[in-house]
């Protein structure tokens, strides 16, 4: 099959979910000698290369404004498709945003599904209008994608419910980076022991609840650092006084982005995972601490239960006392904390396992 994947920043993945979801599934399915090509933001790579992994890449232009950046590179994604790259007749698109191009898509005898997130018009990052145009996109990708793909039981329910859709659930994965040894370089590099820091990873805007944590953590009775690894490009004044707070507080050690073995080696070390994040489809970063064998602590959005089932901790939905609540119980309770961390790792390898996710796209597209 000739498979082209739209929608995302591109390869090799350094942003969010939908990046890491195509690095991984477009390696396995040019491994099983499928034709894949992604495109790729050519203002988000500095180096621009012509295949990972067997995967190639195609850099397209986009307008670089906030609301329009993503839009922008999808329409002309799929324009450079259409007229250059027309030996391509499946598409795995990504954000239902982009559901407003399908129309044109169809146009020309293309098969779509189209993987949506949470219900990305909640999200604070977006204006009126954005919001308006991402309402749009969901409508459209509905009504004319050949199938529409959500990672968890809450997104497929919702969508049932808004727009009557039968969506397919396909959830993300996990790379399972659990190991017994470590070089522990990176750990010096931040003056960290194993086992005795918090962790949270993610992208620092306002929907995160990062400042919900700091606070939390401020009131924790805890010698163990917060390590927080991430950073955003769009919501500079609440990024900024993250990292403000940080300078202000020792044991509060704000990174920036990190990946590979950088990010592999302190999430595998960390005591505990925790998030306050109030809105999520199904979080890459929160199966990443399951598969790197550490306890999770999430907050109790109906999205994150799916995840964790009762393989990890929840505090009350949007109760950011009990977050402090539950999170002192963590501190205080380490043989507790080294059972969950056990339990959740054994439910990512059975249940999140890439290689399986991808073949299930597979299975989709040949279905449709």
């Amino acid at each position: 099959m000739r498979i082209a994947v739209i929608g995302i920043r591109g390869l090799p993945a350094n942003y969010g979910g939908f990046e890491t979801c195509a690095e991984h599934t477009t390696k396995y399915w040019a491994e099983d000698g499928h034709d894949i090509l992604v495109y790729c933001r050519k203002s988000h790579y500095k180096i621009h290369l012509d295949q990972v992994g067997g995967v190639k890449l195609k850099y397209i232009n986009s307008i670089n404004i906030k609301g329009v950046d993503t839009l922008s590179h999808t329409l002309f994604s799929i324009l450079n498709l259409i007229f250059f790259e027309s030996n391509y007749k499946y598409i795995h698109l990504y954000n239902s945003g982009n559901g407003i191009f399908i129309p044109l898509i169809k146009l020309f005898n293309i098969k779509v599904i189209t993987s949506v997130d949470g219900i990305e018009w909640k999200r604070e990052k977006w204006g009126f209008i954005a919001k308006i145009f991402h309402k749009i996109g969901a409508y459209l990708a509905v009504k004319y994608s050949d199938k529409i793909i959500a990672d968890n039981q809450e997104v497929y329910r919702f969508y049932k419910e808004k727009f009557g859709v039968e969506s397919e659930i396909i959830e993300y994965g996990a790379k399972v980076i659990y190991k017994n040894e470590f070089s522990e370089e990176f750990l010096k590099k931040y003056n960290l022991k194993h086992k005795q820091y918090y962790i949270f990873i993610g992208r620092l805007v306002p929907e995160k609840g990062v400042h919900h944590l700091i606070d939390a953590y401020l009131k924790l009775k805890t010698n163990k650092p917060l390590v927080i690894i991430g950073d955003d490009t769009t919501e500079t004044v609440y990024r900024n006084d993250l990292f403000k707070r940080g300078e202000e507080h020792d044991n509060i050690i704000m990174t920036g982005f990190l990946y590979n073995d950088e990010y592999e080696e302190l999430l595998s070390n960390a005591y505990l995972y925790i998030s306050a994040s109030e809105l999520e489809g199904t979080s890459p970063s929160l199966l990443a601490a399951m598969g790197a064998k550490v306890c999770v602590l999430v907050n109790g959005i109906d999205e994150n239960l799916q995840t964790i089932k009762s393989f990890g901790v929840a505090f009350d939905k949007f109760n950011f006392q009990d977050l402090l609540i539950k999170w002192q119980k963590c501190e205080d309770n380490p043989a507790f904390v080294e059972e969950m961390a056990i339990k959740g790792f054994n439910h990512v390898k059975e249940n999140y396992q890439w290689e399986g996710i991808a073949k299930k796209y597979v299975h989709l597209f040949q279905r449709v």
